[in-house]
Parts: C-alpha cells; sequence; structure tokens
C-alpha cells in the first residue's frame, strides 16, 4: 500500500534537522505495510476460558529507516477517523524517522476506519451493549497492547523485548491521546508530541467558553478587518429569508445547495456555515490542503477576498463559501447532510463527545462573530443519554488524566506541548498557562503563524519561521528522551 504524504519533503529539510534524508518531490509517496492486530473488545474486565471477544485494529507501520540497534518507535495515537487520513497529513513523522533510525505505527482508533469491534459501523453502534467499549480508556489499552505487540513479535525476535524507546505523536484528539499514553503507560512510552491538544477543556476546568470562536473571529479579522463584520451580518439575513419561499429559493440558488431549502433547510445551512468558519480557521495553512476539503492557501485570507464580489452580504458570503465547498469546481451541489470537516468518522466522535469527550463551547455575538450559544451542560447529557442510551460522564477525565482547578500534570514528564494561534482549539490547551504544570520536562509553546497541528505537517517551502522553530525544539526533545532512555538501560 502506498499513500501520498500531504505537503513537500523538501531538499532544504537537511538544514532544517540536521542530518536527515532528504528528496525533491511535489508530493512525496510513503509506502506501508497494512497489518492487524487482535485486540480484546475489552480489557478492562477478566476473560473467563478464552471467551473474550476480540477484533481487528489496523495499523500501519513503515519500516524504511529501522534499525533495531539504537532506533526508537514513532506511534501516532489515532483519533477519529480512518488511518489514512492522519497518516496523509503527519508527515513531521517521516521527515524526522532517518536521524533517529526510526519504525514509524500509525494506529487506528477502535470504532473508527475499519477497526470495528463488532464488525460494521452500523453494528458496532446497533445498541449499548456494543457502542460502551468505545472509550478513551480502552482505546489507550489498545495502543498499549499495540507497544507490547510490536516490541515482542515485530520488531524484534519473539521471545525478547526490544529495547527501543518509543515516542507518541498526536494532533488535536490524537494529542491528547499521545500525552495521556506518556502519562499513563510511562513505562511503555518515553515521551509525547501533543499537538493541538486541548487538555483542559472540561466541564468544571475551563471558564472562558467563547474561546474558540474569539480566536476564529480575530483570525478572519487579521485576514481582512471587514470580514468578521459581515459574517457577524449575515446570521439574521440568513434567517429572515429562511422565512418564505421567495427568501427560501434565493438561498439555494446561491449556496448551490444538492437539495431545495425550506425553513428547516436554511437552519442546515447556518448550521454547516458555522462548521465551516470553524473548520477553515483550523486549517488555515500557509499553502493548499485537502486535510477536511481541498482548500488554497491561507484559505481565510481567500474567503475573505471573495466577500468583496458583492455588496449584498448574504451573496458575498456565498462566494465565500463556494471556496469551501468546492474550491475545485469539480462538486455539483453543496450537500448540507454532509460534514464541514469531511471523512472523519463523525458516528463516533458523536458519541464520544456525548459520553466522555464533552468540549464545553459557547459563543457571544457581543464578542464575536457568531450567534450567541450558551453552553448548557445539563440539556446536552439528557440530550446524548437519550440519543445514546448511556450514562454521560462529563467529569470523568478530568479527574482521570488530571488538569486546571484542584488537579494538575504535576506527576506527568516528557510531553511537549504545542499550539497554534490561528487554532479554535488552542483555547483549551496549555497555551492558556503561564505556570509550570507537570513534573519535569513539558515544553509548552505557541506558534505564532500555526493552525491546527500544522507542526505534524510534512515540511514545505512555505512554512513559516515559527513553525519551524517548533519542530527543532521538538526533536531536540525527542533526543533529551532517548538518550536519556538508552542511558538507563545500559
Amino acid at each position: 500500500t502506498c499513500i501520498p504524504i500531504s505537503g513537500n519533503i523538501s531538499s532544504g529539510i537537511n538544514a532544517e534537522y540536521g542530518d536527515i534524508e532528504s528528496c525533491n518531490c511535489n508530493t512525496c509517496t510513503i509506502y506501508w505495510k497494512t497489518i492487524f492486530v487482535d485486540q480484546l473488545v475489552d480489557h478492562f474486565a477478566l476473560d473467563h476460558k478464552g471467551e473474550q471477544r476480540v477484533f481487528s485494529q489496523k495499523l500501519l507501520v513503515n519500516l524504511d529507516h529501522w534499525k533495531p540497534d539504537g532506533g526508537i518507535v514513532f506511534f501516532y495515537t489515532g483519533n477519529e477517523g480512518a488511518i489514512e487520513l492522519f497518516a496523509q497529513n503527519t508527515g513531521f513523522m517521516f521527515d524526522i524517522a532517518p536521524a533517529f533510525n526510526a519504525a514509524v505505527v500509525f494506529a487506528e482508533h477502535r470504532y473508527y476506519g475499519v477497526s470495528m469491534p463488532f464488525g460494521s459501523l452500523n453494528e458496532s453502534f446497533s445498541d449499548w451493549t456494543k457502542s460502551r467499549y468505545l472509550t478513551v480508556e480502552q482505546a489507550m489499552a489498545d495502543f498499549a497492547h499495540n507497544i507490547v505487540w510490536l516490541k515482542e513479535s515485530y520488531l524484534n525476535e519473539p521471545g525478547s523485548m526490544s529495547p527501543a524507546p518509543v515516542i507518541t505523536f498526536g494532533g488535536s484528539y490524537g494529542g491528547m491521546l499521545a500525552a495521556w499514553m506518556r502519562g499513563k503507560y510511562p513505562g511503555l512510552v518515553q515521551g509525547a508530541i501533543a499537538a493541538s491538544a486541548p487538555v483542559f477543556m472540561w466541564p468544571g476546568m475551563w471558564k472562558d467558553l467563547t474561546g474558540p470562536y474569539q480566536i476564529i473571529t480575530q483570525v478572519f479579522r487579521d485576514a481582512a478587518a471587514d470580514c468578521p463584520d459581515k459574517v457577524a451580518k449575515s446570521w439574521d439575513l440568513l434567517t429572515e429569508m429562511g422565512k418564505t419561499k421567495v427568501g427560501q429559493k434565493q438561498l439555494t440558488k446561491l449556496f448551490h445547495t444538492c437539495k431545495p431549502l425550506d425553513r428547516d433547510g436554511v437552519a442546515a445551512l447556518s448550521e454547516w456555515l458555522n462548521g465551516m468558519y470553524f473548520d477553515m480557521a483550523m486549517v488555515n495553512y500557509p499553502y493548499p490542503t485537502s486535510f477536511l476539503a481541498d482548500l488554497p492557501a491561507w484559505p481565510v485570507k481567500e474567503f475573505c477576498r471573495r466577500t468583496n464580489s458583492s455588496e449584498d452580504v448574504v451573496t458575498a458570503i456565498a462566494a465565500g463559501a463556494q471556496m469551501y465547498s468546492n474550491y475545485t469546481g469539480t462538486t455539483k451541489c453543496l450537500d448540507l447532510d454532509s460534514d464541514p470537516a469531511g471523512d472523519l468518522g463523525m458516528t463516533g466522535w458523536d458519541f464520544q463527545a456525548c459520553t466522555e469527550m464533552i468540549l464545553p463551547i459557547a459563543s457571544n455575538k457581543s464578542e464575536d462573530m457568531f450567534p450567541t450559544e450558551v453552553f448548557d451542560l445539563k440539556a446536552l447529557v439528557a440530550f446524548c443519554e437519550k440519543k445514546w442510551d448511556s450514562t454521560a460522564r462529563p467529569y470523568w477525565l478530568k479527574h482521570f488524566f488530571g488538569g486546571m482547578d484542584g488537579a494538575d500534570f504535576s506527576g506527568y514528564s516528557n510531553i511537549f506541548f504545542s499550539n497554534g494561534r490561528l487554532d479554535p482549539w488552542a483555547a483549551g490547551g496549555t497555551a492558556i498557562i503561564d505556570d509550570e504544570f507537570c513534573l519535569s520536562d513539558c515544553p509548552n509553546i505557541l506558534i505564532a503563524d500555526g493552525a491546527h497541528h500544522l507542526d505534524l505537517r510534512a515540511s514545505n517551502p512555505a512554512d513559516p519561521d515559527s513553525v519551524l522553530v517548533a519542530r527543532k525544539l521538538e526533536v531536540e526533545a525527542i533526543k533529551r528522551w532517548t538518550t536519556s532512555t538508552h542511558k538507563t538501560e545500559l
């Protein structure tokens, strides 16, 4: 199997990282071995005569630069989607693998992609007795088993354990998992690169619920001073147009929707636009990408430029939205039943966001460019428990992993936290903290020109200096952690 890596691995990376092989290509291709590992559906119940149900979890493995003598393992903790999507957009691990003689492994998260504990997506979510095994703890136990299996059976002669240190990598939810793996499994994981991980964004921990929308508004204002004002004015105008047949017909034509819009359809359009602005800020990268959608370089700036095509606010917003929904010109119509985030596993994430991964976010039209929306935890829990027939645990992860307001990361070490100033999720990450918050060696940086985990992407000639500095610091941290590991083992 071969997977094209998004971004360029250019000849300039030698100067950036040191002794690293390079190639000149527009899109470098990585060849994979796809393997499947048997996993217990439930890691925490005692087995009875081998009757525990197992499923096959997908791993992508690249050993191009692996050396058993002195090599290390780069392990990506998969998040909410098919694992290929994250492998295609995490070129940093491949950029630096030669310098560390590293095996590169991407593990798919249970209940996403093809790693379904009960065979298919529909069957795995058919009732609570099957969906209840989708928890952070179970997913981390999968990864721990992966690491042990790799070091005992795949990267070493059977019967002995490879001494190779393991560094976990992850972005967003994957970044949270990477950090937590180091915290909960320190005997297996020597360090973690946790990019854009909102580890403090929990009920009872986080105070500024409007932070993400304030960041988005500032990103759009930086692109064009009047751009947020247009967006802010559009919400009421869309609602008014949605009240009449004439307005609904106009909106159907302006936004090229696949289905004629009625009042409910216009409400769905507004919701889609809300998600589009959020996702556009997340992937506001300095070069063209196709992570969540096919987009140009600095897509927020391009969106705002296109809104200058009309004095009419709704027409202007529709022109900008076309850039996000159909930049390549190959999409026939806007399908509002699709998610602006594209090819992510939204069924699984909807379940997780209703049970454990409850992230409180609100908006305030007096502070940002979005309609006011209050976060109501009690109402959300009631809705989620009815939808999924499962009990929500909104405070569990705060207590299990630690964080702010009475709990902390004082027992954690060797975790590199990076956040991007342009990323909405930075509002719930370590970027909001100035003080030391862990036991030792937890660098905490804010990348001035970075959007969502830009530092994990492949090196690109258009990369801003701030992300080059971040990557250098990450490489230095990995060297510290793995050098001390080898000294201890000797």
